[in-house]
């Protein structure tokens, strides 16, 4: 059986996850936005292929071997000593109150020494990957660059729905506008880009997706009888939330599988009812993650089947209200020893 390919490039990094218990070791997972959310389509059944630049050192090897794991093909990522793979800290907390909140950190907690950083893939290299990637239905980018855009028009060429999920708007406007003529769905934090709608009153992608914490999202699609104005989808209810961080990389995961299998075939035939439906499949992705540690705790604690069997049962409730839903028996995890963060990317 042929997959649904999804390609992807941007944020591809090292997750240290740390959740403040002595008894548990540091967990490292692949991660970034970009890694997460092609991490997940694979664990939902696309085959992922991010493009990255990073570097040859331990880091890169616990990515690829997470990587291995979820069965993310990594035949486009370049590994020199040019490159760099990033490393994020997730510091799982609670607040005076006792409710979960995370921080990220990106210097070295023994040193205080900056971690690398992320670095774009190279402009001249996109012709060569074009050539070596397989036909996409879906291209997934984070970062705003170069190569970034001239791989979304490549992929968009050959019939892809291109996905930008932006952190931030950034300094080159222009670039940011130039990803909007290419974008065929945009979604971002109200906490990153607060005031989106404002500076784009008039609607510049086909499918726009606003996030709002605990308020649920806003969208605007072209295909709404009102396609100007926004519409809401509510929110889940969940209890005893540990960390809400990749939430969002669920969410997009989930859009992408519900409205993209068929590439632009597919999403272009979208009604305004399936757009909703799948938004509302994201947020339930979402919402369940965030009673896991890390950004795909699910992954690592719930069997692919048992996951499957349990998000279609609650969608046949047609409940918002996740407080009283029963996780399936919990794998059991192998522990590691704590190691140095310096390690992973000192020689």
């Amino acid at each position: 059986m042929n997959k649904d390919i999804c390609i992807g490039t941007g944020l591809v990094a090292l997750d240290v996850i740390l959740n403040g218990k002595p008894e548990t070791p540091p967990k490292f997972h692949a991660g970034g936005s970009c890694g997460n959310v092609l991490s997940i389509l694979s664990y939902l059944g696309w085959s992922s292929y991010p493009v990255a630049r990073l570097a040859k050192n331990a880091a890169t090897k616990e990515i690829e071997k997470d990587f291995k794991k979820w069965e993310v093909q990594t035949s486009l990522i370049s590994k020199t000593e040019e490159g760099s793979t990033p490393i994020i800290i997730h510091r799982i907390l609670r607040d005076k109150n006792g409710n979960p909140k995370h921080r990220f950190e990106f210097k070295d907690p023994d040193t205080a020494a900056w971690l690398p950083q992320y670095k774009p893939v190279l402009s001249k290299e996109v012709d060569s990957i074009v050539d070596k990637q397989p036909n996409a239905k879906v291209f997934y980018f984070d970062r705003i660059n170069r190569s970034s855009i001239d791989l979304a028009k490549a992929n968009k060429a050959n019939g892809a729905v291109i996905f930008f999920e932006p952190s931030s708007i950034g300094t080159n406007e222009k670039a940011f506008n130039e990803c909007l003529q290419v974008a065929d769905i945009i979604k971002f934090s109200i906490d990153r880009i607060s005031n989106y709608a404002k500076l784009f009153p008039k609607q510049q992608v086909c499918l726009e997706i606003e996030t709002v914490g605990k308020e649920g999202i806003r969208y605007r699609y072209s295909k709404e009888k009102k396609a100007s104005n926004w519409s809401n989808v509510k929110p889940y209810i969940i209890k005893d939330a540990i960390d809400s961080a990749g939430a969002g990389d669920w969410c997009s995961a989930g859009i992408i599988d519900k409205l993209c299998k068929q590439g632009q075939k597919s999403f272009d035939s979208s009604s305004a009812e399936s757009v909703k439906s799948a938004l509302q499949y994201g947020q339930l992705l979402g919402a369940l993650n965030c009673c896991f540690d890390g950004a795909r705790g699910i992954m690592y604690n719930i069997a692919k089947n048992d996951f499957s069997k349990l998000v279609k049962k609650i969608q046949t409730t047609n409940s918002l209200d996740l407080t009283k839903v029963e996780f399936p028996k919990a794998i059991s995890i192998v522990k590691r020893k704590p190691i140095q963060i310096s390690s992973l990317y000192t020689s």
